[in-house]
């Protein structure tokens, strides 16, 4: 439990550090492309989601890719919608809870998923605006690959 409640914390912090200084078509275009060369790199098989309030703005699916991984990616953006907070610190906090989405907020499962991948797309004076998000891999994984590549841009173009 105290790992946990750790990795909460730490991703608490590291929110702060995914916020751009402005975001349009472009640059969802860009993190979208960027994710999606270090998949093709690694392999993964993975799908690739940015929206902008709910407005899909970039989609990839690559090889190896599933159909199961569409649903995901909308159970998981549906997550970060609600809660404003990345989908693996949900469910982080429903494995530190014993607990699921359903169970304790009413949320159907059909509709929402407790599993990393997906982060709230934060702008400068504007809070959160939308998600980017990745299924395919494991939710830490798909966690680290959507934040690895967020940070990498920001620090190359900021």
């Amino acid at each position: 439990m105290e790992e946990i409640l750790k990795t909460i914390e730490e991703l608490k912090q590291a929110r702060r550090t995914w916020e751009f200084p402005s975001f349009d078509e472009e640059t969802a275009w860009l993190i979208g492309t960027r994710i999606r060369e270090k998949a093709k790199e690694k392999g993964y098989p993975i799908a690739i989601s940015i929206t902008w309030n709910r407005r899909r703005l970039f989609y990839c699916s690559m090889p190896g890719a599933a159909a199961i991984n569409d649903q995901w990616i909308r159970r998981k953006e549906n997550t970060v919608y609600q809660f404003q907070k990345s989908s693996y610190e949900m469910s982080l906090y429903m494995k530190l809870k014993q607990d699921t989405m359903t169970n304790r907020y009413g949320l159907p499962a059909a509709d929402y998923a407790a599993a990393g991948g997906s982060v709230p797309l934060l702008i400068a004076g504007m809070g959160m605006t939308g998600t980017i998000t990745v299924s395919g891999l494991s939710e830490e994984e798909d966690h680290e690959l959507v934040t690895g590549e967020i940070l990498r841009y920001l620090k190359e173009t900021v």
